[in-house]
């Protein structure tokens, strides 16, 4: 693939800049040329040019390489003009067309999960839920997801400041509980809300990320009376699929 594009130092400028994104700490020239496999002379070359440009900087008198600050606008830029719901609607539409049940893509605000889009069931009873609207993200699948992909600190602060209520009778409050809850959801990939928002509602949903950046989070609602063992592991298994397709494509 590479000998059909135009332009090979630009992808030896961009292996530079992946393994610089690799190595917080900074590199030395040595350990570019052994982590990406290219000629001390090559890559001095495109890391002169990188710097110039200011995607690249190195420190003196130890001479190591780290990203430029310059990267920092182009980033900002990028999250100004991303849409999540452009990126992942395709996925998210095949994922209800697959299940036949409703679909939802939601972003945190203000400690809530705010429902973005909302990909309607393909059965004739449907969920009652708008555009716009706010779900807790300690009792809804794409909350906890969220909560999940923070850090302990955050949690804690998180988990102080909020006012647990019971909305459902399997509404998780116990704090310790739903500390616990986010670990296994860090190591399964995926979140439950089992009828902890909505009676008789159960859903499963997975954070959207990549490069510790949280773009949002999905969910997929079924009525408790559509739902059976083989039907659950069907929609887990799809939903940590559909994640890997909308994250490989960020």
């Amino acid at each position: 693939m590479a000998s059909q594009l135009y332009g090979g130092v630009l992808l030896k400028a961009k292996a530079i800049m992946d393994f610089l994104s690799e190595n917080n700490n900074g590199v030395t020239l040595k350990d570019i040329c052994l982590g990406i496999g290219i000629s001390k002379s090559t890559t001095l070359k495109v890391l002169t040019t990188l710097q110039y440009i200011g995607f690249v900087r190195r420190s003196d008198p130890e001479k190591r390489y780290y990203l430029g600050t310059d990267l920092i606008l182009y980033g900002q830029n990028v999250l100004t003009s991303f849409d999540i719901a452009d990126v992942a609607g395709v996925y998210l539409k095949e994922l209800r067309n697959v299940t036949g049940e409703t679909v939802n893509l939601g972003v945190e605000s203000n400690n809530k999960v705010v429902l973005l889009q909302k990909y309607e069931s393909l059965q004739s009873i449907k969920l009652n839920s708008k555009v716009g609207s706010k779900l807790d993200l300690y009792s809804s699948a794409m909350g906890k997801a969220l909560l999940a992909t923070k850090n302990p600190t955050d949690v804690d602060k998180y988990i102080v400041n909020e006012d647990f209520q019971s909305l459902t009778d399997k509404t998780i409050t116990d704090k310790d509980a739903l500390i616990a809850q986010l670990g296994v959801i860090k190591r399964e990939g995926y979140a439950v809300d089992d009828k902890e928002s909505q009676r008789e509602v159960v859903c499963v949903g997975a954070s959207i990320e990549k490069y510790q950046h949280v773009f949002g989070a999905f969910s997929v609602s079924i009525p408790e009376y559509r739902l059976d063992a083989e039907l659950m592991e069907d929609i887990r298994r799809l939903v940590l699929t559909t994640k890997q397709q909308i994250e490989a494509i960020l």
